[in-house]
């Protein structure tokens, strides 16, 4: 689970990049490799939960929300 998003999130996408480039990922992703730096960088764009998506589904990964029980 992510505590802080801005902080975790980064970490996330560079660990899944694995051992590609950001040129290979954004090709399949269908994105420009700058944004997928701006990403994985923790950098804010207007168009990034867009890319954010598109780059997850590359990597087959879905994001999830554990909402707190009232107890």
């Amino acid at each position: 689970m992510f505590e802080d998003l801005t902080a975790d999130l980064p970490h996330l996408l560079i660990k899944l990049r694995g051992q590609a480039t950001r040129k290979q990922v954004a090709e399949v992703a269908g994105v420009r490799p700058i944004r997928l730096k701006e990403l994985e960088e923790g950098l804010k764009h207007p168009e990034g939960l867009e890319i954010l998506g598109k780059v997850l589904r590359v990597y087959r990964v879905r994001l999830g929300v554990a909402l707190p029980t009232g107890r």
